[in-house]
Parts: structure tokens; C-alpha cells; sequence
């Protein structure tokens, strides 16, 4: 599965890289210099487009010719409409689908766009039909995965893995008609390149039908080759009087070839909806009943009141809003989770949607090309799947059956949008209502700053199940809409009562509280002084968490509001008087790696709306949680299960600079172990979180290391000193220092001065920090005094070492001068060389194993690299084993004179040896977040 993940990942990629090539912006087509507007096929297309010339009605007169040509430029020219074709097995182009894996359960399928752009109009073509005007343009059609299709110049034909584009050149003429309320009209006749599959020249009729057959099924894995084609045809309409039922131009491209040429294909339908309305919009409402009997929303109006917008504010938040992705929430009568359809409220689920799930959680919906004229507003509704983005799908022109389109009236009293939809490309269906508004107050059940309801205007017999969409708020930036935020939202604190309840049923004592606050500190809302807005921002960068939790499990938890970001019209507003313990408001997201194996899934809270409050004294979370569910229960709230408690912890500010700041969350259910919507406690403890203090922690750990170091060191010098003090007025002991207890000094020391770039105490940047170090450059010249002059002094102490050494030799001669025995170092060097290949032997084993279990392939070099690696680790901290050194002569010489300086020294410098250990055991490697 990680192997088809990233197979995905590389065809994604060369997508994009071809997509560079293909994808423009929506009227950015490129120009094509050698394209000659001739016209000279006037004969062929009089008579392919006989027909329709016949009808042509008498052109209104245009003083002014270079305004008749740049409206019909704008006017018949569209971009990213849709297009169909005709099943019969000759298809248009054929299409390399290689790049997604083939799966049952994958319901996304290729997007067949076309673009058509006018590129030249004449009044004055040679041989031109009486009442038209001869037009040349350029048709871009293609499937792709995610992208736009317009074809490259001097391309007619380009096919790679996700995606064919293919160009045809046209022209014709425009023409208009006065029947059945009149169409404006083009009839053109192309040219392109067409691919086809490269066959024997010798066929039969047997061997032609199942080639044409093979086409639809298995052209994607043989080789294509590109031949002239002429014979095409395209007629497209256009209404002369555009309203939200006729707002749309539709049309047919067909082949001239017969059905037995390799050049035929069968006929493709092409829609798309009017890029630029002519001046004939009309704006009357007369056609639409916007009295709705039905209120689907009617309770949560209620609930969430509405913000209420003159005219020209409510088009400028719509348009503000065009490019955001609505979310389609699961209809809960319809069932649990396992139930697929094929249809979503109005919406027919064809060829890019398949079927769905019933909580349509993979499905999205846009409100794009909006138009606002007085108190009328009009649009288009379009569904598409979660996994294309918003921009991407409102570039999106076509009329197809994931689309309504949309037009009503704005109440200003009631700060309700009502709108009639008419789906499809055949604008014929109008028997969709449409309401949106702009609740006024946020809350645990409310998180949308747009909602509505589609929902069926038919008798129940015939009606479709509603469909509640709504524009979720998944942060305080609101898509850089903090001025919409501050001056018309509000935040109803509804569930501050049962989180204080939760509170103080659960919090630690009152006298550890103080204790600790007598040391650590937590993330505060800020001083009194400070601008509210500002201090509750930093207060939600505090509390932000964008990490991992565990390799397959990313957290993510947004504040929506902080104290008082948010007015409140809540009385149980909570807050003492020193801000110990405010009211908050957060998202938690739990996004897991679908390609990854994990016991534990949390898709059940997998996206939680909490509320509650904040203990700034613990830095602690008590809040209340509600979800989304699968199917209709007698205790939901607006179709959520809210009976969810969640505690968040965060780590003290103050051990920053020591531990990395981490979070721990724990989700339990209030419900019984019978109900249906009760769930097994979750917790989860974080990686790093961001913390804005960061760099400055870093800094301040190396600077006190720095400090400690020297400080480790110069206590090192005072105790030699003083041994040496006391050797010169006591010698009967000194015979009795070991010389290997010296020399692991001297050579341990000497090799980390050498080779290692801090001394004393080790390195805690991990590999992924010092790739990518923060700029300590301002600090540099600070830390290199402190490091030159703790190696100064450690060169102090081996000078030192090496005077004892020779103190050591002199009273050793005096003892063999005197007959007496003189101490032996085999044995102490044997014991500690066996103590030292046991010591290697453990750090060399976990590692060993590490990489047994982590390599794919793994080989002697591997293992030798390994093992020199290890004993370089171990020869660097050798210096530490020189009191080991020493203990070990003692048990064996058992002198009769050790006196107790030297228990007395060997517990100082051991004491501050296991302060050593025990710092660099607790800190933290210094490292980014995940």
C-alpha cells in the first residue's frame, strides 16, 4: 500500500508538470500566430450549415464594427464547460488512466472540459452568407484528473498519464433566430489532428467492429497515431433572452465522416453556462416561486439568529465567500454510514461521482458565478468531490447534473436568501428551493458562517430528502476575514456550565494547584493592559497543535475564540476577576494515514467542536465535545452527539528551554456502555507543539550549558588542587592512585578536545536541527568564548592529572627503594577492559538490532559502520570511567592507608558527575516541531 501511495504521488507530480503546459488561467487562451483567419471553406460551410442559415434572421445594424466584435468575442466565448458523448464505441480521443490505482471503492472519475474561444469575427468574409457574420475560434476539449484543458499552440493532440487535450481550429458563421423566443447561433466546420489506433490496412467488417469496440475499452495500452481530420462539425446556441431557466449555451460537435472511417466519432454534447451576460439579462422574478410552504431551517434560524445585510453588503460577503468549499452534512434519516446512493438531494451522481456514502463526508459544494442586481441574487450550486480543490471547481463553466442554478430574493428583514434551482444542463427542473443565511452566533452546534438547505419543492410522494450544506469556520482567520469576524459574529458560550461542572469534578486539589504555580507557569491570556484582541490572539497561538500524536495520527486543534475575541451574549460567561480561568472555544481535528496499519482509529472523533473553559493556574482544558454522527438518535443536538468531555494539557512554559513543550488530550463519552454512541476513552500525548519562544529557549540552553560546563570544569580543578594539597602533606597514600584512572582522564579528554565539537557535556541538537539550525549568529561570538574556555580549563585538568601521574611514579620508586611491594595495574586494567567490552556490548546491541529491523538490505559494511560507530560514542565518554578506575584498585590492593580524602573526593566529583548525567537524561533533544 506505501508503494502505491507513492506511485500516486510521483504520477501526481508529472500531472503537474504537464499540467504547467496545458493549464492556463480561464481567459488567459494562448494565441496562435499561425493560425490564418482565410475563411476559405465558405462553400463547405454553406452547405453543412444550410439549415440553420435558412432561419437566419436581418442583424441589428452596428454603427460601430469593433464593438459588434469584442461583444461577440465575450459573448460566445466560454471556458471549462462540460462535455458528453455518445456511447457507440467510437470514441473522441482515447485517455491514459495509469496514474490511479484502480480500486472498487474509488467513485472519482476524469473531468471532461472544453473550452471554446473566439478568436477572429469578420462582416466582410468573402462569399459570406446573407444575414451572418463569419466567425474563426479555437475549441480546446479534454479529460483530465484535476486540472483545466487548453491546449498548447501548434499541439492539436497531446496524451500522458491524467490527461488528452485536444485542439480543433473552426470556422463559420453567427447567426440569430426569431422562433420559439429566438437562439443566437454558430455553425463552424474544424480541423485538428485526431488520434487513432494504428491498424492493418487490410480489414474486414468483423475485424473494423471490434476495433472500433476495443477503442472504448483498451486504447489506453496501445499505441495511438494522429491523422488530419477536416470533416468536423460544431453548432452551438446561445438564448437571446437569458434567464436563470435559459442561462446556458449548449450544442452538438459531430463528424461529417462516415461511421465506417477511422475518423468518425460519435456525437459529443457540449454545455457550459453564458461566460459574460448580455445586456438582454432579465431581472425579473416572475418566472420563480420563491413563497416556500417549508422552512427546513426553520429551528436552527431560531437558535442561531441571523445576520441581517443590506443588499450591497450581503453580494460583497457572497463574493467574498465564492471560492470556499461548502460541506455537505450527512443526512441522518437516511441510515448509518454503510448505505451508498447514487443520487444526493436533487443531484444525479454520474460520471464524476459515482456513489456516495451516506454521511457524504467526500463531498463538497460551491456557490460560484454569482450575480446580485438589487435585491436579486443568482448563481450556481455545484457539487463536486472533496478531493479537488474549491478554485479548481469554480473554474468550472458546465451545466451537468451536479449542478443548480440558482436565483431569488434577499429579505433584508428576515436576513434570508431564497432561491428557486434549475438542474442540469437542461434548465427544466426548476423544482429545487434554495435557502441560505448568515447565522449570527457560533457556538459548539454552530460552526458555519454560511448555511442553507436544498430541499425539493414536489409533492412528498416525489420529494428528495434535504440537503443541509454549511461554510465551516476551521479557524479565527476565517480565510483573512477578521473584520467579518469582529463586526458580525457573536459567540454563544452554550456549554460553559456542564465544562465548569466538569471542572470541578475532576481538578486536582486546591493546595497542589498553588504549589505549582509556585514553580511552573502556563500559557496566560496576557496582561490587562494589552489590546484584547491582540492578547486573545496570542493566547490562541499558545494553545494551537499542529503535530503528530503518534506516526499514523496528526493532530490538529484551531482556537476559535479566546476570552473575549468573540462578543458574548452568554450570561454564564465565566472569568475571575485575574483571568485565572476563562471561556474558549476550539476545533480538534484527527487526520490518521489511510496507508499506514494501526490498531487504534479514531475516526469516530475524528473531528470534534469543543467548548469550555481555560485554567490558566495548570494550563489545563475542561471541555465539552460534540461530533457528527451516522444516523438519527433521541439524544442529538442539531444531529450531533455532544455528551463528549475532553481535557487538554499543556506543558509548563518555564521547562521549555528543557523539555520540549508537548500536549496530552484525553476524549471520553459521558454515554452508557449500552448506548450506540458510546466509545472507549482515547488518549493521546502529543510530539513537539509549536512553542514562539522556541529559538529564544534553544538559545538560552546553550548559553547555560556553556555556563555549566566551565562551572563543571572549574569544580573539577578546585578538587585536583585540593588533592594535590593534601598528597604533599599525606604521602602514605599516594603509591595508591591508579595510574589507569589518570590516563582515562588524560586520553578521554584528549580525544574529545580533538574530535568533538562541544566538551563535558554532549551535543543535544538532533540531526534534523542541525540540518536546519536556527541563526544563533547574533549569540555565536558568546557561546565560542564560553566553549575555548571550558576546553582551556579541561586542558588545565589534564595538565593537572598528568603532575599526579608523576607524584604517583616517584612515591611508587621510593616504595620498591624500600623493599616494600609496589601496586600492580595488570589486574585493574583487566577488570576494566572486561567492564568496558560489556559496556560496548550494551550500547552496541539495541543498535544492532535497530537496524536488523530497519534495513531492507543489510550487509557486513552495514554492520562494521555500525560497530565503529559505536566505539567512537564509547571511547569519547572513556573519561568517565576514571573513578571506576580507581575503586576497582582499591578492592584489589587493599591498602591499609586510603584515608578519607579519597572517599570523600570520589563522592564529590561522583555527585556532580550524576548531576551531569541526570540533566542530559531529562532534557530534550533540541529539535522543530513535527
Amino acid at each position: 500500500m506505501r508503494i502505491q501511495a507513492l506511485s500516486v504521488w510521483a504520477t501526481l507530480l508529472k500531472l503537474l508538470a504537464f499540467g504547467y503546459a496545458v493549464s492556463y488561467d480561464d481567459f488567459a487562451f494562448p494565441n496562435d500566430q499561425s493560425l490564418l483567419h482565410n475563411y476559405s471553406r465558405s462553400n463547405e460551410i454553406e452547405k453543412h450549415c444550410t439549415t440553420y442559415i435558412s432561419l437566419a434572421s436581418e442583424l441589428k445594424p452596428d454603427d460601430d464594427n469593433s464593438n459588434r466584435v469584442s461583444m461577440l468575442k465575450n459573448e460566445l466565448s466560454f471556458f471549462n464547460g462540460d462535455w458528453e458523448q455518445d456511447s457507440h464505441g467510437a470514441t473522441l480521443m482515447p485517455f491514459d488512466d495509469s496514474d490511479m490505482p484502480h480500486s472498487p471503492s474509488s467513485f472519482i472519475s476524469p473531468l471532461k472540459i472544453v473550452s471554446f474561444e473566439v478568436q477572429n469575427v469578420s462582416s466582410s468574409a468573402p462569399n459570406q452568407p446573407m444575414n451572418t457574420v463569419s466567425i474563426s475560434g479555437v475549441l480546446s476539449i479534454g479529460i483530465t484528473r484535476n486540472s483545466t484543458v487548453i491546449s498548447e499552440p501548434g499541439l492539436k493532440f497531446h496524451k500522458t498519464p491524467g490527461m488528452s487535450a485536444l485542439r480543433v481550429d473552426f470556422e463559420g458563421v453567427y447567426l440569430e433566430t426569431e422562433g420559439n423566443g429566438g437562439d443566437r447561433l454558430i455553425c463552424l466546420l474544424g480541423n485538428s489532428t485526431f488520434p487513432f489506433k494504428k491498424v492493418s490496412t487490410r480489414f474486414s467488417d468483423e475485424y473494423m467492429t471490434s476495433y472500433i469496440s476495443d477503442i472504448d475499452t483498451t486504447y489506453n495500452e496501445e499505441p495511438v497515431i494522429l491523422h488530419p481530420n477536416d470533416q468536423i462539425l460544431l453548432v452551438l446556441k446561445y438564448p437571446k433572452n437569458v434567464s436563470v431557466s435559459t442561462s446556458r449555451i449548449h450544442g452538438e460537435m459531430t463528424s461529417l465522416n462516415k461511421k465506417e472511417d477511422f475518423e468518425y466519432f460519435d456525437k459529443v454534447c457540449i454545455t457550459s453556462q453564458l461566460g459574460i451576460l448580455p445586456e438582454s439579462y432579465t431581472s425579473s422574478s416572475d418566472e420563480l416561486n420563491l413563497e416556500f410552504d417549508q422552512n427546513p431551517l426553520e429551528d436552527a434560524i431560531l437558535e442561531d439568529r441571523v445576520n441581517k445585510f443590506n443588499n450591497s453588503e450581503l453580494c460583497r460577503i457572497l463574493k467574498y465567500f465564492e471560492l470556499q468549499a461548502y460541506r455537505v452534512m450527512p443526512n441522518l434519516k437516511l441510515g448509518g454510514q454503510n448505505g451508498f446512493q447514487d443520487t444526493v438531494g436533487p443531484f444525479l451522481l454520474r460520471n464524476e461521482i459515482k456513489l456516495v456514502d451516506r454521511n457524504n463526508e467526500n463531498l463538497r459544494v460551491i456557490f460560484h458565478k454569482i450575480i446580485c442586481k438589487k435585491q436579486m441574487v443568482s448563481g450556481v450550486l455545484r457539487l463536486y468531490p472533496a478531493n479537488i480543490e474549491p478554485h479548481v471547481a469554480a473554474r468550472r463553466t458546465g451545466l451537468s447534473t451536479l449542478t443548480l442554478s440558482v436565483r431569488g430574493t434577499w429579505s433584508s428583514s428576515t436576513g434570508i436568501l431564497s432561491m428557486t434551482g434549475c438542474l442540469g444542463p437542461d434548465l427544466v427542473k426548476c423544482d429545487t428551493g434554495v435557502i441560505l443565511y448568515l447565522p449570527k452566533f457560533f457556538s459548539s452546534k454552530q460552526r458555519s458562517v454560511v448555511s442553507g438547505c436544498i430541499f425539493s419543492l414536489k409533492n412528498e410522494a416525489k420529494a428528495f430528502h434535504p440537503v443541509f450544506i454549511g461554510l465551516e469556520m476551521l479557524s479565527p482567520g476565517l480565510f483573512n476575514g477578521g473584520s467579518y469576524r469582529s463586526d458580525y459574529l457573536s459567540y454563544n458560550y452554550s456549554k460553559s456550565g456542564l465544562a465548569i461542572e466538569f471542572k470541578e469534578r475532576i481538578q486536582e486539589p486546591r493546595l497542589i494547584t498553588y504549589i505549582r504555580g509556585l514553580f511552573l507557569s502556563y500559557p496566560v491570556l496576557g496582561e490587562e493592559k494589552d489590546e484584547t484582541f491582540n492578547i486573545s490572539n496570542r493566547l490562541s497561538d499558545d494553545l494551537k497543535i499542529d503535530t503528530f500524536s503518534s506516526p499514523e495520527t496528526f493532530v490538529r486543534i484551531e482556537v476559535l475564540s479566546s476570552g473575549p475575541l468573540f462578543r458574548t451574549n452568554d450570561s454564564l460567561f465565566y472569568e475571575v476577576s485575574n483571568h485565572e480561568v476563562l471561556n474558549i472555544s476550539l476545533n480538534l481535528q484527527l487526520i490518521e494515514n489511510p496507508y499506514k496499519q494501526h490498531e487504534a482509529s479514531y475516526r469516530h472523533v475524528s473531528k470534534l467542536y469543543l467548548e469550555g473553559v481555560y485554567d490558566q493556574r495548570v494550563g489545563k482544558l475542561y471541555l465539552i465535545g460534540c461530533r457528527k454522527v451516522d444516523y438519527d438518535h433521541v439524544d442529538l443536538e442539531r444531529g450531533l452527539d455532544c455528551k463528549i468531555e475532553v481535557t487538554i494539557q499543556y506543558s509548563a512554559v518555564n521547562t521549555r528551554w528543557l523539555i520540549n513543550p508537548t500536549a496530552k488530550i484525553t476524549i471520553f463519552s459521558q454515554r452508557n456502555d449500552t448506548d450506540i454512541y458510546q466509545f472507549k476513552t482515547v488518549q493521546l500525548h502529543t510530539f513537539m507543539i509549536h512553542d514562539k519562544h522556541h529559538e529564544q529557549n534553544v538559545i538560552f540552553r546553550k548559553i547555560l550549558e556553556g555556563y555549566f560546563r566551565v562551572v563543571i570544569v572549574m569544580v573539577y580543578i578546585a578538587h585536583i588542587l585540593n588533592q594535590m594539597k593534601h598528597m604533599k602533606k599525606s604521602s602514605e597514600s599516594v603509591p595508591y592512585i591508579s595510574l589507569l584512572m589518570l590516563a582515562l582522564w588524560i586520553i578521554g579528554y584528549g580525544i574529545t578536545l580533538i574530535y568533538s565539537k562541544e566538551v563535558i557535556i554532549k551535543s543535544s541538537e538532533s540531526q534534523h536541527y542541525m540540518n536546519r539550525p536556527y541563526d544563533h549568529q547574533s549569540y555565536k561570538r558568546y557561546l565560542d568564548i564560553l566553549d575555548y574556555l571550558a576546553r582551556f580549563l579541561i586542558l588545565v585538568t589534564m595538565i593537572l592529572m598528568a603532575r599526579i601521574g608523576q607524584t604517583v611514579l616517584k612515591s611508587r620508586k621510593v616504595l620498591s627503594e624500600r623493599g616494600e611491594p609496589s601496586p600492580s595495574e595488570k589486574k585493574v586494567i583487566l577488570v576494566c577492559f572486561i567492564i568496558y567490552v560489556c559496556y560496548f556490548l550494551l550500547t552496541l546491541i539495541p543498535n544492532g538490532i535497530s537496524v536488523y529491523l530497519g534495513e531492507v538490505t543489510y550487509t557486513k559494511d552495514v554492520y562494521l559502520r555500525l560497530v565503529m560507530q559505536v566505539f567512537w560514542l564509547t571511547v569519547h565518554d572513556i573519561q568517565d570511567f576514571f573513578l571506576v578506575a580507581q575503586i576497582i584498585a582499591f578492592r584489589i590492593w587493599k591498602p591499609s592507608l586510603t584515608g578519607p580524602l579519597f572517599r570523600i573526593s570520589a563522592i564529590r566529583i561522583g555527585i556532580l558527575m550524576l548531576i551531569r548525567f541526570v540533566y542530559e537524561v531529562v532534557r530534550d533533544p533540541v529539535t522543530y516541531p513535527a
